[in-house]
């Protein structure tokens, strides 16, 4: 099933356009689209792509989050521009219950300090081991920067849990 069938899409559709007392066709004329189209989108038999909905809301006058029902998180950029940000990182990871042990030691060959970080869980373990074998991919040109992009985000998708959840 598509995921408009759990978030009853093709019934807000229809409420939200009847409550601006608007018919199918003036909506879809105003959506850009064919009366079927739309006709598509609002009986559940095909999914609106999210720029329709988003025009769709823009139309009516409100807000996405409440079409969906709930709120909607931007993208949060995980922004890292000084060491001490990543000492954050660290002792967020921590807080959250994921046991991380931080070690120093000195590379002999370069004679250089070196800093360990090992985390004791096996979802980040997962996470950086299917990471690793798509950056090998990536090198050996086995896949494009376009395909690592989208696996990539798929990974981060299929990681999107709560931490708590686990």
């Amino acid at each position: 099933m598509r995921i408009a069938h759990y978030l009853h899409v093709d019934k807000r559709l229809k409420s939200f356009r009847m409550g601006a007392d608007m018919s199918q066709k003036e909506m879809a004329a105003k959506l850009e689209l064919s009366v079927p189209t739309y006709s598509n989108y609002e009986n559940g038999y095909s999914e609106p792509p999210m720029e329709v909905i988003q025009k769709f809301c823009s139309i009516i006058g409100i807000k996405e989050e409440l079409f969906f029902g709930y709120t909607i998180k931007p993208n949060e950029e995980l922004s890292i521009n000084t060491y001490s940000d990543i000492l954050k990182v660290i002792m967020e990871l921590i807080r959250a219950g994921i046991p991380v042990e931080c070690s120093t030691s000195v590379n002999t060959a370069t004679r250089r300090l070196v800093a360990s970080i090992n985390i004791e869980s096996p979802q980040i373990a997962s996470l950086v081991s299917r990471w690793n074998e798509l950056n090998k991919e990536l090198e050996s040109e086995k896949i494009d920067s376009d395909e690592y992009n989208i696996w990539i985000d798929s990974l981060m998708n299929s990681f999107n849990i709560p931490v708590e959840n686990y």
